[in-house]
């Protein structure tokens, strides 16, 4: 026989007595420990500092623990504070979207979509347009993100990230980006005369400070005993800040084709190798279990899986040259 014990009494009927003002302490947290300033987040809210100091600790009282440390210096959320944050505020947000959507049913359809931000620079930002022209009753709130980056247990409906497939608690798949290759700017190459892997010595080589495309893999296919690019070799942050580094004459690097197709065809980057390596990482379609029947989502997947099979072609079009 299953017995009441104190903590369930604490977590579950005592947060449920009184939910409206539950929710508004709810809301309050948040924005306090966004802020970690109570007289901010009573100017936010349109609050008293009184009222939001009596919000979190009723709050604080009614979980058995405390969410802030007070200090000299301000505010510090504590451990359970952190731990309760990340759950609370993807909840408290799933609400507010519930409610909206029944609230407004004729309203279009909003979807949170995560995006690498150097996919959505090169690939997806330059056709959306196309899908809005199908879908005008879907609006797409685009977020800039990594998975792995602190804001990535924000609620999502749909993400497409740099991965290897393999996702606990998410469906993946595969859009394009397993080839990639050596690119540097024609008059670098030229000036160089870099044509072979032991000319690559004579280029700056440049990395990017982010997992995948790295010279580690790209060198383990091409040149397995060629020392590789420096330890000091310049970083760059992201493919949005490394490739047009590449196109002004900075150094060389490692890029996958699918982002550089425009600037191999244009000729302001070429492949001196001439080469295509299959890497482990590439970009995928990602979405957790519980969206992956929703009509609005699926429209976005199909768009996105259709437009993604069109790059991928170019990109096979663009080796088989």
């Amino acid at each position: 026989m299953y017995v009441e014990s104190r903590q369930d009494h604490i977590t579950g009927a005592s947060l449920m007595k009184g939910s409206r003002d539950s929710l508004k302490s709810l809301r309050i947290f948040i924005s306090a420990a966004q802020t970690l300033n109570f007289s901010r987040s009573a100017e936010e809210l349109s609050l008293t500092q009184s009222a939001v100091s009596k919000h979190i600790f009723t709050l604080e009282q009614r979980l058995g623990t405390a969410l802030f440390d007070r200090k000299a210096r301000g505010l510090e959320l504590t451990y359970a504070g952190i731990q309760y944050l990340k759950r609370i505020g993807p909840a408290v947000h799933l609400i507010d979207e519930a409610s909206a959507l029944v609230a407004h049913s004729d309203a279009r359809a909003a979807l949170n979509v995560v995006v690498s931000p150097s996919f959505a620079h090169f690939c997806l930002l330059p056709n959306l347009s196309e899908f809005f022209a199908k879908h005008p009753h879907i609006k797409l709130n685009i977020r800039p993100r990594l998975l792995y980056e602190p804001q990535a247990f924000e609620p999502f409906d749909a993400a497409i990230q740099l991965h290897t497939g393999h996702a606990g608690g998410l469906s993946t798949e595969y859009l394009c980006g397993r080839e990639m290759a050596l690119v540097a700017a024609p008059d670098l190459v030229q000036r160089e005369r870099a044509f072979s892997i032991a000319d690559l010595d004579r280029l700056v080589l440049l990395k990017r400070a982010q997992r995948g495309y790295n010279w580690s893999e790209w060198r383990a296919v091409m040149a397995p005993n060629w020392s590789g690019p420096p330890a000091d070799a310049p970083e760059y942050e992201g493919f949005s800040m490394l490739l047009p580094a590449v196109t002004h004459g900075l150094g060389a690097a490692i890029a996958p084709l699918c982002m550089t197709l425009d600037a191999l065809d244009q000729g302001t980057v070429v492949r001196p190798l001439g080469e295509a390596v299959i890497g482990r990482y590439a970009y995928y379609l990602m979405k957790p279990a519980a969206r992956r029947y929703d009509p609005h989502v699926e429209a976005f997947s199909d768009w996105v899986m259709y437009s993604a099979r069109q790059l991928q072609q170019r990109v096979n079009d663009f080796i088989s040259r």
